[in-house]
């Protein structure tokens, strides 16, 4: 019989050193994903404090709209029909300032933030800007101020016989929690009118 020569055992190759390469990606890609958490977690964070802002400054125009629309009907109807300028629930009356140069509403320190109140300013009613007493969206009040205004030609020679006057409220966010007089820690918007009469 013929007999064919022994085979040699079949050589397993030997495995190829291993580099780690995988565990390098995978960690890479790991501190990827998390800076990306990390931002999308931050970004996030601060489109809620964006809109909180938006919030806040409409909901103070709102307070702000609330008093200038109370200040013009009680101006208007004083004017007009010689009824008497209102007062709050406080017991602060309404008035009229007379034409002051430079006008009242120019002075921040002095009228807007003065610790005691200034007289000239009116804190609109809780009523007119709460709902309910239980139900508060702003603890402190809005306030106006309202000033005659002196309007003269373009030549600057004419005091025009038209009565005019300008009213300027002053309307807070309900983020704003103190209703002590001085400046206000939140938000306060600031909106005027000027009424011109025959």
């Amino acid at each position: 019989m013929n007999q064919s020569p022994p085979r040699p055992p079949a050589r397993r190759p030997t495995p190829a050193r291993q580099r780690g390469i995988v565990l390098i990606v995978a960690m890479i890609m790991l501190v990827v994903i998390s800076l990306l958490a990390a931002m999308s977690v931050r970004n996030a964070t601060s489109s809620e404090k964006v809109t909180g802002n938006v919030r806040f400054t409409e909901l103070a125009n709102q307070s702000a709209e609330i008093a200038l629309r109370v200040c013009e009907q009680a101006v208007l109807a004083n004017v007009q029909s010689a009824t008497p300028l209102p007062t709050n629930a406080d017991g602060v009356a309404m008035t009229i300032q007379g034409v002051s140069t430079p006008p009242l509403y120019t002075n921040t320190a002095v009228v807007w933030d003065a610790s005691p109140k200034h007289a000239a300013l009116y804190p609109v009613d809780s009523t007119d800007v709460n709902f309910s007493a239980t139900l508060k969206t702003f603890e402190r009040r809005p306030e106006c101020l309202v000033e005659r205004m002196q309007v003269t030609n373009l030549a600057n020679t004419a005091v025009s016989s038209t009565r005019s006057y300008i009213i300027t409220a002053r309307g807070f966010g309900p983020d704003v929690r103190s209703a002590t007089p001085g400046r206000p820690s939140g938000t306060e918007v600031f909106l005027q009118s000027i009424l011109e009469l025959d």
